[in-house]
């Protein structure tokens, strides 16, 4: 069961993102989006992605910055970000070890060996929003900025 608002993540972890650069999420000043994915290269998939993309400002605004995650490996996060014109968001590898972070967050499914499709709002390492989705459902980012504008 995904994480709910109130709960504390353990967000020690070091993953690299589509340039090979590693990113430990507990670094990361201010509020934090991770909006999971199954799979990279996947028409829904895709889609989330771009939204990130195309609200980055929005969220910047806000004061969040937002991760696009999945299971898939840096590598094949680089080539995906580039064909689908991803360049301000960091698309990041939960790899390895596989899905380390969606399992804190209650979204790996391990008999798959993928993550739900999830975004998880978190603020000094506590969920102030979350919300799980169905896998064919694409994420509304309006609502997602409502949520913020909300807290």
């Amino acid at each position: 069961m995904i994480v709910q608002k109130g709960d504390k993540v353990n967000l020690d972890y070091e993953l690299r993102d589509q340039n090979g650069e590693k990113v430990n999420l507990s670094e990361v000043e201010g509020k934090i989006l991770l909006s999971y994915h199954p799979l990279a290269f996947t028409s829904v998939c895709t889609d989330q992605m771009r939204d990130l993309e195309i609200y980055h400002d929005e969220l910047e605004k806000r004061g969040v910055t937002a991760f696009g995650m999945s299971v898939d490996a840096h590598p094949s996060k680089a080539v995906w970000g580039l064909s689908i014109g991803v360049k301000k968001t960091p698309l990041l590898a939960d790899f390895n070890p596989k899905g380390v972070v969606a399992e804190e967050l209650g979204i790996y499914i391990e008999k798959a060996g993928i993550s739900a499709r999830a975004n998880v709002l978190i603020e000094n390492g506590v969920v102030i929003w979350s919300k799980e989705y169905d896998k064919p459902e694409r994420p509304d980012m309006k609502e997602v900025l409502e949520a913020i504008d909300n807290l």
